[in-house]
């Protein structure tokens, strides 16, 4: 660290030791050519000579001392200063001023921002020392109030940014002297973990020497398995053909069975349609013999009543028949009177005769009529015997109708039963046909793919021969490396 300080020092001393004899040799210069116009006098040029150059001759003297003197830094300030001071006060010329601003520059080296600042202030303030006292009496190389101004705003800009210059250089200086202690402390701990580093390689490298014996012995390990699953790959892949033969068959019974379930649930449907119209049809049916029943006990009661009207008219018959008895017995009666009167009673006698033969035949369409009724009323007794019968056999056929409804429905549930069935068997033929097709693509690709096991087994089975020898290779390799490791550290 301090070598390099020294170093830059050096450098600096140098560098503005070199510029302090360039700015006096070109002011000295401009001096004489004053002489040589006549502004100046040849005792003027002696002493601008003893005040320019006797500070770097000593600057000098003492670089051949130590190049990284201090003194030569301050014999460039004050040396420089006092000639400069000089020059300024005996000018003719307003410029002269503009000779410290180099001066100023250069300085600026060193990166000390109190130096610079001090240099900066006192050309600033004899910048204004000029320019007051030169307004007053005209001397100093005075030349307007506008030049003056120029003069001294120029030596401020020129000492600020001096200033800040040498501050930021500082500053600058300083933090690539913080990187360089990082970057050696950096370096020393690179040092310290590459040294570690290589005594834990050594330790790797041993470590994996060891490994790669066991890597070779399980190499002819894996070689001998090799050759094991490359016969037992193609076993493997003779069973994968046979297989895909089996999982054809399948598919193709699988195939059938799902044609033959199609059209079971085609004929399911066309039954179903039959079943229902059936249905249907004995719903009409049993609807029709309610309608018969009801019919047929309207008859039968219409028939009770007919029956019940001939009753009547077999009394009325009744009553025919007493009232004609009573009338034979008048007549007979009205014939024995006439008898009795003789020949006075022959007109009653013939209406007696006439009465009786009226009652005779009265009595004959009375036993007529009874029996006629006695025939009506034995043929409605056997009507209504047939129609309660009827009605008999009309209830039995509803109930059997009725029954067969109920079968039809029955049988309608059922078929919707088989329906339903059917077709979550069509589903799961079909998704067993789908499954069946994936494992039928399995096997193929299981097929290829034991196809390229074995032929990877044999490439996998020659690369682990080759592995073998790559192994031993390393093996011999990284003996060689711990032999140079060992040599290096």
């Amino acid at each position: 660290m301090s070598q390099t300080t020294f170093s830059d020092l050096e450098r600096n001393n140098k560098t503005c030791m070199y510029a302090h004899l360039i700015d006096s040799s070109i002011m000295t210069l401009f001096c004489i050519l004053q002489v040589l116009s006549g502004l100046q006098t040849w005792g003027y040029i002696l002493i601008i000579m003893i005040l320019g150059f006797a500070p770097v001759i000593a600057e000098f003297y003492f670089w051949n001392k130590s190049h990284e003197s201090a003194a030569i830094k301050h014999l460039v300030a004050i040396g420089f200063a006092v000639f400069y001071s000089f020059a300024l006060f005996t000018a003719t010329n307003g410029l002269v001023f503009l000779f410290v601003i180099p001066m100023i520059l250069i300085i600026s080296v060193y990166n000390d921002a109190k130096y610079s600042l001090m240099v900066n202030a006192g050309t600033t303030i004899e910048s204004l020392i000029v320019v007051i006292v030169g307004s007053q009496n005209g001397k100093f190389g005075y030349s307007g109030q506008d030049n003056a101004v120029i003069q001294v705003v120029i030596m401020i800009m020129v000492g600020i940014y001096s200033y800040y210059t040498s501050q930021t250089l500082n500053l600058n200086m300083t933090q690539k002297i913080k990187r360089a202690e990082e970057s050696q402390t950096q370096s020393e701990k690179l040092l310290t973990n590459l040294s570690e580093l290589s005594d834990h390689v050594n330790q790797e490298i041993n470590s994996i020497h060891q490994e790669l014996d066991k890597l070779s012995t399980a190499a002819q390990t894996t070689q001998h398995a090799m050759q094991e699953v490359s016969s037992g790959t193609a076993d493997a892949t003779e069973a994968v053909m046979e297989q895909g033969v089996q999982t054809k068959s399948i598919q193709d019974k699988i195939v059938f069975v799902n044609d033959v379930t199609q059209q079971i649930s085609e004929n399911m449907q066309h039954t179903l349609d039959i079943v229902t119209e059936g249905s249907n049809s004995m719903h009409l049916l049993v609807s029709q013999v309610d309608t018969s029943v009801e019919n047929s006990v309207e008859a039968a009661a219409k028939l009770e009543t007919l029956n019940h009207y001939m009753e009547e008219m077999h009394s009325i018959v009744e009553l025919i028949g007493g009232i004609t008895s009573q009338t034979s017995l008048l007549a007979l009666n009205a014939s024995i009177e006439a008898a009795r009167a003789g020949e006075a009673g022959k007109g009653f006698s013939v209406v007696a005769t006439e009465i009786t033969g009226m009652a005779s035949q009265t009595k004959d369409a009375t036993i007529k009529i009874t029996e006629l009724i006695n025939n009506v009323t034995s043929a409605i007794n056997e009507v209504v015997t047939v129609i309660q019968q009827m009605i008999g056999g009309i209830n039995q056929e509803k109930e059997s109708a009725q029954n067969t409804a109920d079968s039809f429905s029955s049988i309608h549930e059922n078929t919707l039963s088989i329906q339903n069935g059917i077709q979550n068997l069509t589903t799961s033929t079909s998704e067993l046909k789908d499954a069946n097709q994936v494992i039928s693509d399995s096997v193929q690709t299981l097929s290829a793919i034991s196809e390229e096991l074995t032929a990877h087994a044999h490439e996998t089975l020659e690369a682990e021969s080759k592995n073998t020898d790559i192994l031993d290779n390393i093996a011999s390799k990284m003996q060689e490396l711990v032999t140079f490791t060992q040599k290096q550290f």
